[in-house]
């Protein structure tokens, strides 16, 4: 494998949807990576990649069809959730048009949820952009309501920036994912070590 193909599987890896150990609301928020870099990647480049993202994220059982416009809908209301995260884990309010526009969001008929004959799977009704935003937006009012809005951190690797909820008992997790961001960091600081001079070397 060359450079070039090399680079190419990268980006093909770096556009995969994250859902390890994240709450929907804040998966939707990890669709903008590398957030605390001068270049971030949008994994939502396209309308048909929210479709995707909608299946994925197990709001809909078939992609549904989706607009430019609804891709701008999309992305403002993952900015308004990102803010709000970071509001929770500074401890201060969030802001009233973030508020505003997550509460109209979840204002939106939501995806209506069927079990399946077989007792194990679910079927979704409803499955239009508007009610996966909802549940999306819902997801986040949730948490704003419960004990876990004073668990929500922003992850430690400086790259990624995205919030993500503490379960943990301790309430030291760092990551946001360990399977991402955590092993990546480790990995950095790990060759930072190999690189640096023992003393009397």
């Amino acid at each position: 494998m060359d450079d070039k193909d090399g680079r190419a599987g990268r980006q093909r890896a770096k556009a995969d949807f994250r859902f390890d150990d994240a709450r929907l609301c804040f998966a939707f928020a990890g669709t903008l990576a590398d957030r605390g870099t001068d270049t971030p990647f949008e994994r939502l480049a396209r309308p048909e990649d929210l479709s995707r993202w909608a299946v994925q994220s197990a709001c809909a059982t078939t992609p549904p069809p989706c607009t430019e416009a609804d891709l701008g809908r999309a992305r403002h209301l993952r900015e308004a959730i990102q803010r709000t995260g970071r509001a929770l884990a500074d401890t201060v309010p969030p802001a009233p048009e973030d508020i505003a526009l997550v509460n109209r969001a979840a204002a939106e008929p939501a995806s209506v949820p069927e079990l399946a004959p077989d007792g194990s799977t679910v079927r979704w009704h409803g499955d239009a952009v508007t009610s996966v935003l909802s549940m999306v937006a819902r997801d986040l009012i949730d948490l704003c309501a419960s004990d876990h809005r004073t668990r929500v951190r922003i992850c430690g690797n400086p790259d990624c920036g995205v919030p993500f909820v503490d379960a943990s008992r301790a309430g030291a997790r760092r990551w946001c994912s360990m399977k991402t961001c955590g092993a990546l960091v480790k990995k950095r600081a790990y060759r930072a070590r190999l690189h640096t001079p023992t003393d009397g070397a």
